[in-house]
Parts: structure tokens; C-alpha cells; sequence
């Protein structure tokens, strides 16, 4: 037993009921959950800057940013095939991504609020101008595809790198997604973990009013994907679904399941 941390469970186990998280690693926990508290006043404070930032996107994609970005995305080698990547395919979201950066030190928070101005190096989807920021994305589906492309490579030259990829439930519309994904399953891309944003909503509403997605799980796992679930609040789910993926001998896909706004309310009170 780990105990509990702001009211989640620090139990965090798999089916072999052997520990994901180490005694010491509990502190790691509570350093991603403390960064998390402080990317969503973040957030809250450049909306209140700039109004057209998506920040209901940028909120149900908070703990998946943070979670890969303090835990597994190594950047430590200046070899690009033996380091990994972080694709924000979702690139709308891209907010959710400065307010972890400006926390790890990677931007200012004076620059948070200038989001958007033409003098800022924060624009309302990432660009590689951006410290951190691995590839420019904005049209949706193209993120994957380029991921499929740099997990390919460093596979090709013996590479140690991984290459992480989160997208939108509403980003699966679009054909290239198709395309890429039957193309890392074809070529065994084990370096691939795609993380679905499953907030239930898009551009024209929520996915079960414009298209219902319920289905796409099985097709996924149908075109030779893993396929795993986890609840994208919470860390010890993430962590205990990224630790699955990281042992697959094929591309790996988590569906995690999300909530706009989350978090918003309690944040909102604490903004300085």
C-alpha cells in the first residue's frame, strides 16, 4: 500500500500485483501532481489573458501532458533517434503544453500571457520556435502521421528512442489517421504509444451527436494495435497504462478518458 495523495489512490498495481511505483517513486507522484495544480492556474490566468485559447480541450489533456513529459519523455541524448519525441498532435491543446513547460523551467511565465501577440513565441498551436516543442502541428491527423514517419526511422537505424503521440477522440474523423495507423501496425512500430484524448466532444459537439466513436477501440486492436484504457485524470492510471505499453512488442494505443474543464472550479479559486 502506498496510502492516498489529495484523495487518489497511490495503490498502484497490475494484474501480476506487483508494484508499478516503487516507495521512493511516491515522491515522483506527488512532484507530477503538484506540477499539475499549478499548469491548471496556468492555464486559467492565459485565458483570462486571451480568450481564444481552447482551454476545455487544454484542461482534459493536462495530466497526460504532464504525466509523459515528468516521467517517461527522455531528452537527455542530443541524438534525435536516441531520444524521444512528444507529438501534441491535438495541437489546440497546445496550452495545456506551455503551462507544463513554464513549470519545468522551459518557458517563462511572463510569457504566458502573452499568448498569441505577435511578439510572443506562444501561438495557439505548437510550433518548434517554441523550447520543447518536438514537431509544428495545427491541422489534425498530421501528427500521427509524422509520428508513424519518426518511430519508422529510428526503428530503421537501431534507435533507442520513443516516440509519444496524443490526439483528439474527434482527431479519428480524418482519414490519415487510418493511414497511419494500419501503416505502425503493418511495420510493428513497439516505439509508438498513441494517447486519445476521449473527452467525448468536437469541434461541432460531442462525438455522439456528430459521429460515435464507441466502436473505434476494436477497430484499432482490429488492425494489430494494443489497446489499452485509462482514466486521464488520474496519474497512477496513466502511469500503470504506460507502463503496459512500454512492454508491447507493437504500436500501442490508450484510450484515456477525459472531462473538459476538469479541475476548472477548484483552480479558479486559487489564481493569484
Amino acid at each position: 500500500m502506498f496510502g492516498a495523495l489529495n484523495g487518489i489512490s497511490t495503490t498502484v498495481v497490475r494484474g501480476d500485483a506487483k508494484p508499478i511505483l516503487k516507495l521512493g517513486e511516491v515522491v515522483e507522484l506527488e512532484k507530477i501532481v503538484a506540477v499539475i495544480e499549478e499548469a491548471r492556474k496556468n492555464l486559467l490566468t492565459m485565458y483570462e489573458h486571451e480568450k481564444h485559447v481552447h482551454l476545455d480541450s487544454s484542461l482534459s489533456s493536462l495530466e497526460i501532458i504532464a504525466t509523459l513529459l515528468l516521467r517517461y519523455v527522455k531528452k537527455s541524448s542530443a541524438d534525435p533517434v536516441n531520444r524521444d519525441w512528444l507529438i501534441l498532435s491535438k495541437g489546440h491543446a497546445a496550452p495545456a503544453l506551455y503551462a507544463v513547460l513554464a513549470e519545468l523551467g522551459a518557458i517563462t511565465k511572463s510569457e504566458l500571457v502573452k499568448i498569441n501577440s505577435t511578439t510572443s513565441v506562444l501561438q495557439n498551436h505548437p510550433e518548434i520556435t517554441t523550447p520543447c516543442v518536438d514537431i509544428s502541428t495545427g491541422s489534425l491527423a498530421q501528427g500521427l502521421s509524422i509520428g508513424v514517419g519518426i518511430a519508422t526511422w529510428i526503428k530503421r537505424v537501431g534507435g533507442s528512442g520513443r516516440v509519444y503521440t496524443i490526439i483528439g477522440d474527434g482527431e479519428q474523423d480524418e482519414g490519415q489517421v487510418w493511414e497511419a495507423i494500419t501503416h505502425a501496425a503493418a511495420l510493428g512500430l513497439d516505439n509508438l504509444i498513441v494517447i486519445v484524448d476521449w473527452n467525448g466532444h468536437q469541434l461541432d459537439g460531442s462525438t455522439k451527436e456528430v459521429k460515435p466513436k464507441d466502436y473505434l477501440p476494436f477497430v484499432w486492436r482490429a488492425v494489430g494495435w494494443k489497446v489499452l484504457w485509462a482514466n486521464g485524470h488520474n496519474v497512477p492510471s496513466l502511469i500503470i497504462a504506460i507502463e503496459e505499453a512500454l512492454e508491447s512488442d507493437r504500436p500501442v494505443v490508450i484510450f484515456a478518458q477525459t472531462s473538459r474543464k476538469n479541475g476548472a472550479h477548484e483552480a479558479n479559486s486559487n489564481v493569484s
